[in-house]
């Protein structure tokens, strides 16, 4: 008994679409394995320092190492970093803020502020508010030390950096409605550099302190056009 040409059709038909399911299958499998591949050789290239201007021009500096010891100029920036985070804040953004500022800190400091800012009522007045603060860092006012061991290689960094926050009404441009100084120290740990950490450091430690401006005597230049009472004559 022969069968019915439409029956042959069928069967043909499914054995083309094996056939089509068979090499696709062939061609995904190639692409996991190109891409697996390219994700090792990567994952095995020195990471690389890239700096970006105010124009979006990028520059190469320099090829880092994992065993690289970072740089008291790695630590400044570092600590210069978290501070604006923390204390360059804008309402509606503190929580943003905030979760940028954990990310440069160990584990453990992380967990301690954050307990410490879930106290802290003046970030919820500050977040609902309509202010913002900016930061004004002091160059003379920098100072970074650090603790080395045995073999020179740097184990932490403590930096001390001295500026000036000023708060403004965040609709408006006026001129600031509070201004002080302040003073940052920063304790940093040297950790092994990877993506998360590029400078290799972590925050272990950081407080704020608010001080008084120095009292300066007055010079002898006036700048005023205008004689002072004492330079004008009878």
């Amino acid at each position: 008994m022969h069968t019915r040409p439409d029956q042959f059709e069928l069967w043909a038909d499914l054995q083309k679409q094996n056939r089509h399911l068979r090499r696709f299958g062939y061609v995904l499998a190639g692409t996991v394995v190109l891409l697996v591949v390219a994700l090792v050789l990567t994952s095995f290239r020195p990471m690389m320092a890239i700096r970006v201007d105010s124009l979006g021009q990028a520059e190469l500096v320099q090829v880092l190492a994992p065993s690289n010891a970072p740089a008291p100029e790695e630590a400044e920036h570092v600590s210069r970093l978290l501070a604006q985070y923390l204390l360059e804040v804008t309402s509606n953004s503190v929580a943003r803020d905030l979760s940028h500022a954990y990310s440069f800190m160990t584990a453990d400091f992380a967990r301690a502020y954050a307990a410490k800012v879930k106290e802290d009522p003046n970030l919820a007045v500050l977040e609902k508010g309509n202010i913002r603060s900016q930061l004004t860092w002091e160059p003379k006012g920098t100072r970074v030390k650090a603790e080395k061991d045995d073999a020179g290689k740097p184990l932490r960094y403590f930096v001390e950096l001295e500026g000036t926050v000023e708060v403004y009404r965040a609709d408006i441009l006026t001129s600031p409605l509070l201004t002080t100084n302040v003073l940052v120290r920063t304790t940093l740990l040297v950790v092994p550099r990877s993506p998360a950490t590029l400078n290799g450091l972590l925050v272990d430690y950081f407080e704020k302190e608010y001080v008084k401006p120095k009292e300066t005597e007055p010079s002898g230049i006036s700048t005023s056009p205008f004689p002072s009472p004492a330079q004008v004559k009878p």
